[in-house]
């Protein structure tokens, strides 16, 4: 199996205990009831070393909340650092070695809805 499939895999796990949340999709969903988790394509470069082959995973995830509600996405993206942070693990033949927040940041549309966007590093080897 595809490296980027099983990290797919494992974040989808964790973000599923996320609190307060209706669903974990990964890609944007039809008819979803806010707040929902959508998890974003991902970047795989090669993370090799002479003896071990690796991968790193640059992804995020989207937290999508109705109206502008800062507070609400800033509070569940801090609930999917916890949640990915924590991760650990072997799934389909890839082992985690590290998890690392990149970045996050909250977008808001007074008319619309709001954004928690938050990013991270994630390096597999083969298990």
């Amino acid at each position: 199996m595809s490296a980027s499939l099983a990290v797919q895999r494992m974040v989808a796990a964790a973000l599923a205990a996320v609190p307060g949340i209706t669903g974990v999709h990964d890609g944007p969903p039809v008819d979803a009831v806010s707040p929902y988790l959508v998890i974003g394509a991902d970047v795989v470069t090669d993370w090799s070393t002479k003896t071990e082959t690796g991968h790193e995973h640059r992804i995020g995830v989207t937290a999508w909340v109705e109206g502008p509600a800062a507070a609400s996405a800033k509070a569940i993206i801090g609930a999917v650092e916890t949640a990915l942070a924590g991760l650990a693990g072997t799934r389909d033949g890839h082992r985690l070695v590290s998890v690392r927040l990149l970045r996050s940041l909250v977008l808001t549309d007074p008319e619309g809805w709001s954004q928690g966007i938050i990013e991270f590093r994630l390096r597999t080897v083969a298990a």
